[in-house]
């Protein structure tokens, strides 16, 4: 048996004071002399007998009830894993995603009863113990490199656990975890991971479906006391916008806007779009319509627009299971659309025809540029394409590799003109992709077809080939052969002797022509989204039309007074960076989901939007049992939040405790001292006539 407040037990003193009270007020009886013993009552030797015994027995147990006081103030426990003065080292994973944004069964989100049951954990360190407190989304983040006995802290830590807008990592934080309880010296080691357990946090595995895979990283955990708490939000079922973009449409423009259920009723969705304002005033509507959702997967709608919005706009759902997703933000005229500029020789080809394609309205805002006009607008592009040219001039040269160096992006697609020698030794070797090599043709009756190299490549999002599967139908019966370089990866190719698009730092290569003798590529449904995800991917780091939170944001920008602001006015912090060729503009992470504005002085040079990642939307958690599988066999437990988590764990850690039967002890004892200790009524009668 523990007493987790040992100290007290030197209360047990206490119990001698009845027996002193007893021998100091024990009184001999005095020797009387009587004449006659005539009218006193005779006391027989049996009635003193039964006295003394009584009065040992009040003793007794007036003794043994201040005994069992003392002993449920030093708080007794059992079979517990350590003794009551060894000291704990725990860590604490709290979940802070997107999802715990959700509301639970009690109407509050689900971070704020993580918050309060981090505030029950508290309640249970005694003084030699020490926490770590890891609050983790994405990444963990705890609020101390090592764990930490200042309660002080740890509670002004804890009331400011709320939820992001992050993806949720698990894997991650519990690698965190894992090391800070293999460095701790504590005999005893506890986990607490307070989560709703999102499946999607989970690795991907292999199996049918994608099911999650549950494991833990390597750690001590057969030497580590785990405790799961899991939280559920009030509805898993929700409806959630995945992406809002706007796209050409007959008299105008429309917002294309994609939802997808996690376990709704079937349902017309109500959908609205709205410009988003920058001074505060009321956002006008600009159009809205009904998506059709099944229980589950994607769907989507075009909602016409009354206008196209200066800088951006938000497509809206109702509220429903999280918040979070009913919003999409756009970015939209010239300030949210990526400046390319296209450099080529002969005809309008077809590369331009699919980098021109909608306009503005694409995201793309493309210039066509010549010899002479090059060098004075490459330092304002976010990306530079180089099209079927022979070689540039000096200067024209100068400039490309200038803005590369500088942080720019370029796409080169050498074509049947490209002079292979002179790519090879400047734009190539500059970029480190390889070398550029003869116009081949396919074999005499054969076909190539362009097949997929790297799965998950982001300029391929949406392409549903695997690895060695055929983007397209296309078929290309002329492609120049390209080495690649040291460093540089493929991505897509023909076969293991013809690369066809190459990836290496800040720049993409096609290396097959695009003219009608050498392919049908340019007119495949694949050859436009194909050409405008690598713009994407080049200029922003992703083709999807928006960054995700955690993102950061960069383009090229002149010398001044640059600020990036969001939607609630406050500025993000940036910086000003120069280089060879130019100076760019770059964000620290984005945090809030949100449009966000970027000014030079007073004038708006920029527009880009910050939207949560689809995949936290499914609130689908994985299992409990999987999850106690992942560690050691009676190793972890689940624990209720709410269901006296802190007597839970004081019991876990020390024993159960037995304070309240030691109490209830005591005061029988006292019952039972109250009742013998009644006079009785013939007693109080002896001696009267």
């Amino acid at each position: 048996m523990n007493f987790l407040n040992p100290l007290v037990l030197f209360g047990l003193g206490a119990a001698a004071i009845p027996i002193l009270i007893h021998l100091f007020t024990k009184r001999r009886p005095r020797e009387v002399q009587f004449s006659s013993l005539e009218f006193l009552t005779e006391v027989h030797q049996s009635e003193i007998r039964r006295l003394k015994l009584k009065q040992w027995l009040l003793l007794a147990l007036r003794t043994l009830a201040i005994a069992a006081l003392a002993i449920a103030m030093a708080r007794p426990a059992v079979k517990g894993g350590t003794g009551g003065s060894a000291s704990s080292s725990l860590v604490a994973l709290v979940d802070v995603s997107g999802s715990m944004s959700a509301p639970g069964p009690d109407g509050r989100t689900l971070a704020a009863s993580a918050r309060r049951a981090v505030e029950d954990l508290l309640a249970t360190l005694g003084p030699g113990d020490e926490l770590l407190l890891v609050p983790y989304d994405r990444a963990p983040r705890p609020v101390s490199e090592k764990p930490l006995g200042d309660a002080g802290r740890l509670r002004a830590a804890a009331t400011a656990i709320a939820p992001t807008a992050h993806v949720t990592d698990h894997r991650a934080a519990l690698e965190l975890a894992a090391r800070a309880l293999s460095e701790a010296r504590a005999l005893n080691r506890e986990l607490f991971w307070i989560s709703d357990f999102q499946r999607t946090g989970f690795a991907r595995g292999g199996g049918a479906g994608g099911a999650p895979e549950v494991r833990v990283a390597e750690g001590p955990w057969s030497n580590v006391r785990t405790y799961l708490v899991p939280l559920s939000p009030r509805s898993r079922a929700n409806a959630a916008l995945t992406d809002a973009r706007l796209t050409p449409a007959e008299g105008g423009a429309a917002l294309d806007v994609r939802a997808r259920a996690f376990g709704v009723t079937p349902a017309d969705f109500a959908v609205e779009a709205r410009e988003v304002t920058s001074d505060g005033a009321p956002a006008e509507r600009l159009g809205s319509g009904f998506v059709s959702l099944g229980a589950s997967g994607e769907s989507g709608t075009l909602l016409p627009l009354s206008r196209t919005p200066d800088a951006g706009g938000e497509a809206l759902l109702p509220d429903d299971a999280l918040a979070l997703d009913n919003r999409r933000v756009f970015a939209s005229g010239r300030a949210g659309a990526l400046h390319v500029l296209l450099r080529e020789d002969g005809d309008p080809s077809a590369l331009r025809f699919a980098l021109e394609a909608g306009g503005e309205l694409s995201g793309l805002d493309v210039r066509v540029v010549d010899g002479a006009t090059l060098a004075a607008q490459a330092d304002g592009a976010d990306a530079i394409v180089i099209g079927d040219v022979e070689r540039l001039g000096p200067a024209e040269l100068q400039a490309v590799l200038d803005a590369w160096r500088g942080g720019g992006a370029l796409l080169l697609v050498p074509g049947t003109r490209a002079d292979a020698a002179w790519w090879n030794e400047t734009l190539l070797k500059e970029v480190q992709a390889g070398t550029l090599g003869a116009l081949e043709a396919a074999p005499a009756g054969a076909e190539w077809r362009l097949r997929l190299d790297a799965a998950g490549h982001p300029a391929l999002e949406g392409f549903p080939a695997r690895p060695g599967e055929a983007l397209s139908a296309a078929r290309f019966v002329r492609a120049r052969t390209l080495r690649p370089a040291a460093g540089a990866r493929v991505i897509a190719s023909f076969d293991g002797a013809h690369a066809a698009l190459v990836e290496s730092p800040r720049a993409l290569v096609f290396a097959t022509p695009l003219d009608p003798a050498s392919s049908d590529f340019a007119t495949s449904g694949a050859f436009l989204p194909l050409v405008h995800q690598c713009a994407r991917v080049l200029a922003r780091g992703t083709a999807a039309a928006s960054l995700a939170p955690g993102d950061v944001w960069r383009a090229p920008a002149s010398t001044g007074d640059w600020r990036v602001v969001g939607e609630d006015g406050r500025e993000v912090s940036s910086t000003l960076t120069g280089a060879a060729g130019g100076s760019r503009l770059t964000t620290a992470p984005l945090e809030a989901p949100g449009l966000y504005r970027v000014w030079q002085g007073r004038q708006l040079r920029g527009s880009f939007a910050v939207n949560p990642d689809p995949a936290e939307s499914d609130l689908a958690s994985a299992d409990e049992r999987t999850l106690l599988a992942a560690f050691p066999a009676g190793r972890a437990t689940v624990l209720r939040a709410g269901e006296s988590l802190a007597n839970r764990v004081r019991e876990a850690r020390y024993g159960r405790e037995l304070w309240p039967l030691f109490v209830g002890i005591a005061l029988l004892l006292l019952a039972l001292e109250s009742l013998l200790g009644r006079p009785a009524t013939g007693e109080t009668g002896k001696g009267k006539s």
